[in-house]
């Protein structure tokens, strides 16, 4: 009988997710499969299967994260802000990502071939080992989620390293979404 938990040395694909990116950044639109992923499984078993056994991101951060000697949990977290916070944060991120690589694609606004973190950090574009030629839009879209992955796991490790492995776990947007659903069916 298999221990329950989270299946072992998940933190490759996390890790391989941010490397194909150097291979063509257009890998980086896995990250649809990654936020799906989680609301499928959870429509066919009822339960959190993808946060509780198949998260790479929880098992990167099991990996890397602080191993004792662990801080209090701050009131942000414990409270509950600190998910509402990354929630709105999800949302508008996907609402940029979505409204800019339309944008692209009508031909209104350049596309973006370069990381951003949180949104605004401006950072640089991926070297490439495989040049794809592929629409702009495409481009676009591909570096606006790499970011957020970029940006989300760099806020993860950070926590982890601070307070606990899975303190993320409380603030990730996909588990607060996973909540809510369980909840409205429940009532």
């Amino acid at each position: 009988m298999r221990n329950k938990g989270l299946l072992p040395n998940l933190y490759i694909i996390t890790l391989a997710y941010f490397a194909l990116g150097f291979v063509s950044i257009l890998f980086a639109n896995l990250a649809i499969l990654c936020m799906a992923l989680p609301f499928i499984l959870l429509a066919k078993a009822k339960k959190k299967v993808w946060c509780q056994t198949y998260c790479p991101r929880a098992s990167l951060l099991n990996a890397a994260g602080k191993k004792k000697h662990w801080r209090k949990n701050p009131a942000l977290i414990t409270s509950g802000k600190l998910r509402r916070i990354m929630l709105w944060y999800f949302g508008l991120n996907l609402l940029f990502i979505t409204g800019s690589t339309v944008q692209v694609a009508l031909g209104n606004m350049e596309a973006m071939p370069f990381i951003r973190l949180f949104i605004v950090i401006e950072l640089f574009s991926l070297p490439q080992l495989i040049t794809v030629q592929a629409p702009l839009f495409l481009l676009h879209l591909s570096y606006r989620f790499y970011g957020m992955m970029a940006s989300t796991t760099i806020l993860a490790l950070i926590l982890s390293r601070i307070y606990r492995p899975r303190i993320w776990c409380a603030a990730c947007p996909i588990g607060t979404l996973s909540d809510a659903l369980l909840k409205t069916r429940r009532v």
